[in-house]
């Protein structure tokens, strides 16, 4: 749908900050006060634990509101652009294929806004372009290698590497052009801490990181538990793994499909972390989980309808939700994550 005419404005309402709101499809809440968003956000993770998940009111006391960030600007390291022809770089306008040429995105980092400046109208010879930045480490991922219209002014921009580093809570990443890293470094650090709190409220020993990455949330338990087991079926993320696990002798690596390797393992786990793709959990891995006899097990999520569906699924194998806590990584837009805690209820 698309507004023609206000009639009377919501007191929440405000002027877009990006000239190019409303015609590019990549935010859809910069109209909304930044508090309201984060409400609103919420009120989203509750309707879907509601309707979807079959959780009554009463039990969405487990449910918190969602962690905002202080400055909801600038915090994306990674934007994919599309060059036109004439090599016009942007995003496509909503609703259409057609290219929305922009010359700074408002939720882009400011490295990544210099990046665009610097290739507008200057690269040939490819449809796409992603540019990576690590904040904490100012180095530059730009794919593919390209090519430039009039090479005798070269833009100042390297491009083509393999990969970047970054830094989160202090440890150091590699991460390859085809691995998934979060696209929000403030509030990734903030979800991994929160993370690691849950482990030490059962004072775990034996930790499994299903869809592992490149090895975030193992790095970092490494220091709090006895042995970590980190299972990840992306052959590019374990090329990483392998790089940012390396030293940690309690953590386990092996490159699979989650629902392969979970059903069966020994020795059981005392929690199980959990932060698969947007569908969700395949049955099996909800299967593996409930038999596993895992005390507590962190479900990671971007969609909050498939984590509604996902919980109710395990709760009714047995475990109890304790807490489900939403954490604002795409300020602006319709996304929330969410960090999902659930207790085994005790057999009597």
């Amino acid at each position: 749908a698309r507004t023609i005419r206000v009639l009377k404005p919501s007191l929440f309402r405000i002027e877009p900050r990006c000239q190019y709101f409303g015609q590019c499809g990549g935010c859809q809440l910069q109209h909304v006060e930044y508090a309201e968003q984060l409400r609103m956000k919420t009120q989203i993770v509750q309707e879907q634990l509601i309707r979807i998940g079959r959780f009554h009111n009463e039990e969405n006391g487990v449910l918190r509101a969602a962690i905002g960030m202080e400055n909801p600007w600038n915090y994306r390291n990674h934007m994919r652009f599309t060059v036109w022809r004439d090599g016009q770089v942007g995003l496509m306008r909503q609703g259409t294929r057609r290219l929305l040429r922009i010359d700074k995105c408002e939720i882009a980092c400011e490295q990544v806004n210099q990046a665009l400046d610097n290739v507008q109208e200057a690269t040939t010879g490819t449809q796409q372009l992603s540019v990576r930045i690590g904040q904490n480490t100012g180095e530059f991922l730009i794919q593919p290698q390209l090519t430039w219209r009039d090479t005798s002014k070269k833009p100042p921009v390297e491009s083509g590497q393999k990969t970047l580093t970054e830094m989160l809570l202090g440890r150091r990443y590699q991460i390859s052009a085809a691995a998934f890293f979060q696209v929000n470094t403030i509030q990734a650090e903030r979800l991994v801490e929160h993370v690691i709190q849950k482990v030490k409220e059962v004072n775990a020993c034996i930790v499994v990181d299903a869809y592992a990455g490149v090895g975030v949330f193992a790095s970092h338990l490494a220091a709090h538990v006895d042995r970590v087991l980190a299972i990840e079926e992306s052959s590019s993320a374990a090329t990483d793994a392998v790089v940012n696990l390396a030293g940690l002798s309690n953590v386990e690596w092996v490159t699979a499909r989650v629902e392969d390797v979970l059903p069966g393992r020994d020795p059981l786990p005392d929690v199980v972390i959990i932060d698969p793709p947007r569908r969700g959990l395949q049955p099996e891995v909800i299967e593996a989980l409930v038999a596993s006899l895992a005390r507590r097990v962190i479900y990671v999520s971007c969609d909050p309808a498939t984590l509604a569906r996902d919980l109710r699924r395990l709760v009714d194998g047995g475990f109890e939700l304790v807490e489900v806590q939403p954490i604002d990584m795409f300020p602006h837009t319709q996304h929330i994550e969410c960090v999902a805690t659930l207790d085994r209820v005790p057999v009597i």
